[in-house]
């Protein structure tokens, strides 16, 4: 098949290193080594086309269509006429616009588009190739949990354009449940559920970060974006008993800290403050290369994932593919992965006091009940290996161009 992917972002960007860019350079990857014709078009701040690992890239220049809007009112100072609206849907209509442009420009036909739900590219999708979208997350769900700094109204906007994007493709599939059952309501359609490959990166661990500064310690990991979506706010509930109660723990941190608000301090000030004297056990790295944070996983008593709203969380797949068990939460894509005691823990959205409960069981476990959690985590990922879900993405791929014929 030749196959068009749409992204707003890939690892050959240097800003770049998310979720996101990990699986479609996961996905353009496992199909080109699998005689697929690929061509990946990313959005950019100049025009070119680059090979990277064996992948055709097309960036694609938008301009700043945003800040072009909103400085026309600002240079006759009536900012207060602007439509607020339209300023937030704007950059996701070009975006949209100008992607879908250059696929229609390309001398070859595609077989399928593949777009991601985020920020509604699939929105101009060519009426005479079918399109397939990959929804990855609930924009709504996520602003109701805390965000990531976008305003409520940014948000909104975000979500209208995505959801009609998503109307307009011809087949919508995500990894999970329950974000889909969520989403199906406002597109009305069904969403197939495939969930997210996982091969462990194969580099050389460098374990000179831990060994400075962890080595010898026994600590609880917390790995991914620091702020409320994520459950800090449920960890700093808590934070002062565990390491009270366990004088020679320590509590690691490995991310980007958000910008979020509690109690009129940053969620990090508000974490250090819950900590009181034991602030001082509280260690935190910025986010690390795979080769860096896997030896920091690999030494942790367990990971330490709350989160208030996930889709099918990375860091829950990272850990578990590292033998690690998971303290994760109900509802959020953790209990599709985990089996509650068997192979991690899941507990309440929220709920402080089961936190403390899990982290007390996981930390008095034997350890050959600790051993088996960690290989029953380890067996749970091997079932996400890209020659089993990439093949069912590529029957769903088929299946698209056949319903689209038909």
């Amino acid at each position: 098949m030749n196959i068009a992917i749409v992204t707003p972002e890939f690892v050959s960007e240097s800003n770049f290193d998310g979720g996101l860019a990990n699986y479609v350079y996961k996905l353009a990857k496992w199909l080109v080594n699998n005689n697929h014709l690929v061509t990946v078009f990313l959005i950019a701040k100049k025009n070119e086309t680059i090979q990277f690992d064996g992948i055709t890239i097309m960036k694609v220049a938008v301009p700043d269509v945003k800040w072009q809007y909103k400085y026309k009112f600002e240079r006759f100072k009536i900012l207060f006429l602007m439509n607020k609206k339209k300023y937030y849907r704007i950059e996701f209509e070009t975006n949209s616009k100008y992607i879908n442009n250059a696929i229609k420009k390309q001398q070859q036909l595609f077989d399928i588009i593949h777009y991601p739900h985020i920020s509604g590219l699939a929105l101009d999708c060519p009426k005479n190739i079918p399109a397939i979208v990959r929804l990855s997350s609930s924009t709504k769900l996520c602003q109701e949990f805390g965000g990531y700094g976008n305003s409520n109204l940014s948000a909104l906007m975000q979500e209208e354009i995505e959801t009609k994007a998503m109307k307009k493709a011809n087949t919508v599939f995500g990894p999970s449940k329950m974000v889909a059952k969520l989403v199906e309501k406002d597109i009305h359609k069904k969403i197939k559920i495939l969930e997210t490959p996982y091969v462990k990166p194969n580099v050389a661990l460098d374990d000179s970060i831990y060994k400075t500064t962890l080595n010898d310690k026994k600590y609880l990991l917390f790995f991914g974006s620091i702020g409320l979506i994520k459950g800090i706010g449920t960890i700093a509930q808590i934070i002062d008993e565990v390491l009270e109660q366990h004088t020679h723990l320590y509590f690691v941190f490995v991310g980007k800290k958000l910008n979020n608000q509690v109690e009129n301090v940053s969620i990090w000030e508000y974490l250090i403050t819950k900590a009181k004297k034991h602030h001082q056990r509280i260690i935190h790295f910025e986010p690390l290369k795979h080769a860096q944070l896997f030896p920091i996983i690999q030494h942790a008593e367990c990971v330490v994932l709350p989160s208030r709203i996930d889709n099918f969380p990375n860091t829950c797949i990272e850990a578990m593919a590292n033998s690690k068990i998971v303290i994760g939460t109900i509802g959020n894509g953790f209990d599709q992965l985990i089996e509650d005691g068997k192979s991690g823990f899941v507990i309440p959205v929220d709920d402080n006091r089961a936190l403390l409960k899990t982290i007390t069981t996981v930390l008095n476990l034997s350890a050959e009940e600790k051993l088996k959690i960690e290989q029953a985590a380890k067996s749970r990922t091997d079932l996400l290996h890209p020659d089993i879900v990439l093949n069912e993405l590529v029957d769903l791929y088929k299946q698209t161009i056949k319903n689209f014929k038909n």
